[in-house]
């Protein structure tokens, strides 16, 4: 034999053993491309920020039709006169809101590093968190959500490629146009103002205003919604979370003894769960994932206030002990217009 047949012929069993490998592999289905995140329902979600930057706060912002969305706007829509609006499960085909439509209802952002100060880090455990100076975000995803008032999964959806675990400030994201972001460092401004007060002896209650700019809150259990109202008339809302089974919010009318912002609050199991302190407690400090949020009103009930939270996105889908719970955004809004004093009456 030749050397070139010799060759040939390696060269063609070669070709057959490969021939051989390729019918044997496992056929592989086709996979199917990634596909792009669904986009928002604009006239729902234009609609939602409208409610956000009105007296009427439908919750955590997701372009979704949902039940806090729909008691915002029934409530919206009987502050102006119409008290025959009924809203079901479904979304209206139309919104009869003033809406801007040559507003963008989605921004960018750029991440800044008056961010970045406020973002560290957040232990599990009460006892180490009890250690720490401060309760701040655990990370950009959460301090962005809370600024924009928005579930965070949201944000994910509106930023698809965009990789939050590696987030820093200069990187850009879209984030729903809402009328005014949350900025935690208001809070630490508004707690510096009262403690100049007090020390002051200028610090001003409800019953000073005029009879007719005079507030009182108004918490339905059953709605899970605290109404604001101002000489008797409906003039905001707010979604809350109001007391669990086992430690209901107080059922009555009270008054608002005092505010704190930004709290040191005493984490005490016994009172939390029984309604009885114990000597084991932890005292864990302020910030935004504090569990009482940005700022406590204390009732002239043992134990009961209204308060913002850590967990925007339980508001209302989760019990709070004896308490009403609102977002923090949500929760800062309301502390700049009602004064201690204010009546409160839950029923």
């Amino acid at each position: 034999m030749t050397a070139r047949s010799k060759r040939l012929t390696r060269d063609s069993a070669f070709a057959f053993a490969t021939l051989l490998l390729l019918l044997a592999a496992p056929v592989l289905a086709a996979q199917p491309s990634a596909s792009p995140a669904p986009k928002p329902n604009d006239q729902i979600l234009r609609a939602q920020i409208f409610l956000d930057g009105s007296a009427f706060k439908p919750g955590a912002i997701d372009g979704k039709w949902g039940e806090f969305m729909r008691k915002a706007l029934i409530r919206y829509e009987q502050a102006q006169g119409k008290n025959g609006a009924q809203f079901g499960e479904k979304a209206p085909a139309q919104f009869d809101l003033p809406l801007d439509q040559s507003k963008p209802a989605l921004i960018s952002y750029q991440l800044t590093p008056d961010d970045q100060k406020f973002i560290g880090q957040v232990p599990e455990s009460h006892a180490a968190q009890a250690k720490q100076d401060s309760l701040p975000y655990a990370n950009f995803l959460e301090l962005v959500a809370e600024k924009f008032h928005a579930r965070r999964d949201f944000l994910k959806q509106l930023n698809p490629s965009y990789n939050w675990e590696t987030a820093k400030p200069g990187d850009s994201v879209q984030v729903p146009n809402v009328a005014a972001p949350f900025d935690v460092q208001e809070a630490i401004d508004l707690k510096q103002q009262t403690e100049q007060a007090e020390k002051a002896n200028q610090l001003k209650t409800e019953s000073e205003k005029s009879p007719n700019e005079q507030y009182s809150i108004d918490v339905s259990v059953a709605q899970k919604i605290l109404e604001l109202k101002q000489d008797g008339k409906l003039v905001g809302s707010y979604p809350i979370t109001p007391g669990s089974k086992t430690l209901p919010a107080p059922i009555g009318d009270w008054f608002v003894r005092g505010f704190e912002w930004m709290p040191t609050f005493r984490w005490d199991e016994a009172m939390l769960h029984h309604d009885e302190r114990s000597g084991d407690f932890y005292k864990l400090p302020p910030g935004p994932n504090n569990p009482v949020g940005i700022l406590w009103m204390e009732l002239n009930h043992k134990g009961s206030g209204i308060h913002g939270t850590e967990a925007p996105e339980t508001i209302g889908r989760t019990t709070s002990h004896g308490c009403i719970r609102l977002s923090n955004w949500d929760i800062l809004d309301l502390g700049k217009k009602v004064l201690p004093g204010v009546h409160v009456r839950i029923r």
